[in-house]
């Protein structure tokens, strides 16, 4: 990837646009609107809740319109690659819910009160821990699209998890990389060699606080991308303690009020990617969360060349974030 920060100087460079006043007519996602919804798989509701109705805090849905083929595959489409012919398709199957973060139409995940933000990030674990834990599952990705550039399709806060039968490039990628970096360097985990290595450079740290970090990484692949994970090795959100999550959700909900102070009206999207609990190495993993602004749109060249151009440094980045945050130069 490429730093070039002359770039940024370009018209409307990181030009954002401001959201439009959400309206909740008719939005299926409301309190009041259960039945608009398919039924509900988990919820975090007062005891003595009938289910669908009324009077929950979080609720977790199968998606009305799923990105993968939800039921049973056919025989064909497991068969291995060599057996099956040149253009012949193979049913993307898996699962797809929807975490609805709040019965309100708004705010957006970082402007809920804490002790809501607290109730999502715990659904979120627990829905990761379930479904990575599935028979034939090889990947889970958690992710949340926030603002019109985002590709999200409704205002109503809600975040949204995604089951493969096998691991997703970015997963295999990580994976094999990992291997690589401890087979080349040593270490029991390639993620905490590099997150010591941040702390100890620390021009990329934005904070270290209560066992987490958050840093904008050296080959951050768009302006103020940021990443957050635990200092103590854990492969899977899913394992997540609920101390863990509070601590999580304590930072995470003000970091993304800052990031929006700095960029108003700017997109992003929030990722974490978790392997299935039986895949092969998944414990040299370490869960992270990216938050990826969507400040910029590719050109010719970075599709032409799957070279990401980013026209902040992370050093940049980092720096007026851990400004805005308070936090102190590590």
């Amino acid at each position: 990837m490429i730093i070039v920060p002359g770039r940024s100087a370009r018209p409307n460079e990181h030009a954002v646009t401001p959201p439009a006043i959400p309206t909740d007519s008719g939005c299926p996602f409301c309190e009041g609107n259960e039945a608009k919804t398919p039924a509900e798989v988990a919820v975090d509701a007062p005891p003595g809740r009938a289910p669908n109705t009324r009077g929950w805090y979080v609720r977790t849905i199968p998606n009305r319109f799923p990105t993968v083929e939800c039921e049973p595959v056919g025989e064909t489409s497991v068969r291995p690659s060599s057996q099956r012919s040149l253009f012949e398709p193979v049913v993307a199957s898996g699962s797809h819910e929807v975490v609805i973060e709040s019965p309100t139409h708004s705010p957006f995940l970082p402007f809920l009160a804490p002790e809501q933000v607290v109730r999502v990030l715990r659904m979120c674990r627990d829905r990761v821990h379930h479904l990575s834990r599935e028979p034939g599952v090889g990947s889970v990705t958690l992710f949340e699209n926030s603002g019109p550039e985002s590709g999200g399709s409704l205002w109503h806060p809600h975040a949204q998890l995604v089951t493969l039968p096998e691991l997703t490039p970015a997963l295999s990628a990580e994976l094999a990389g990992a291997e690589r970096f401890c087979a080349a360097r040593g270490g029991e985990c390639a993620f905490e060699e590099v997150a010591r290595a941040e702390v100890g450079e620390g021009s990329r740290v934005i904070l270290k606080a209560d066992g987490l970090l958050a840093i904008a990484p050296f080959a951050s692949l768009v302006p103020y991308e940021v990443r957050v994970m635990s200092t103590e090795h854990a492969p899977s959100f899913g394992d997540a303690s609920d101390q863990e999550v509070e601590v999580l959700s304590s930072h995470l909900a003000p970091l993304l009020r800052v990031l929006l102070g700095l960029l108003p009206g700017a997109s992003y999207n929030l990722v974490l990617r978790t392997p299935g609990a039986s895949t092969t190495g998944v414990e040299r993993y370490h869960w992270h969360l990216d938050v990826v602004p969507r400040l910029v749109r590719p050109d010719g060249f970075d599709l032409g060349s799957e070279v990401a151009v980013n026209t902040v440094p992370p050093e940049v980045a980092a720096e007026a974030l851990r400004a805005a945050v308070g936090a102190k130069r590590y």
